[in-house]
């Protein structure tokens, strides 16, 4: 499978976003990133349909098919698996136990991604 970008997607504003991703090690494996930009009167964030709108443009990607969505949030993946897209919700083992499953996968750590999405460990 042809991975074509690694992307961002972040609640968060740009400084605090790139101020974590320097913290976390992770500069150079996203090609962008789309962020709040809290400065604007109407700015938009997950959930609102609008903001992922916003990531697929910014991201140049035109089929929500093609987009590959890991978050912590509910709403976020309940959002994402209604517009197409292909999700994952990260649930932390000491939650409780989900009336149902959110998204495509559940994992309980990012180091179990490559068990629900093989082709991108290949």
């Amino acid at each position: 499978m042809n991975v074509g970008k690694t992307w961002l997607f972040t609640n968060a504003g740009k400084t605090h976003a790139e101020r974590v991703i320097h913290i976390l090690g992770l500069e150079g494996l996203f090609e962008g990133t789309t962020y709040c930009n809290y400065l604007e009167p109407k700015f938009v964030c997950k959930p609102d349909h609008k903001a992922f709108e916003k990531a697929m443009r910014e991201a140049g990607v035109a089929d929500p098919g093609d987009c590959y969505f890991i978050d912590d949030s509910g709403p976020n993946i309940e959002m994402a698996t209604k517009i197409g897209w292909n999700t994952v919700h990260l649930v932390d083992k000491k939650d409780p136990v989900l009336p149902r499953q959110l998204g495509h996968f559940q994992v309980h750590s990012p180091l179990d991604l490559p068990k629900v999405m093989p082709q991108f460990w290949k």
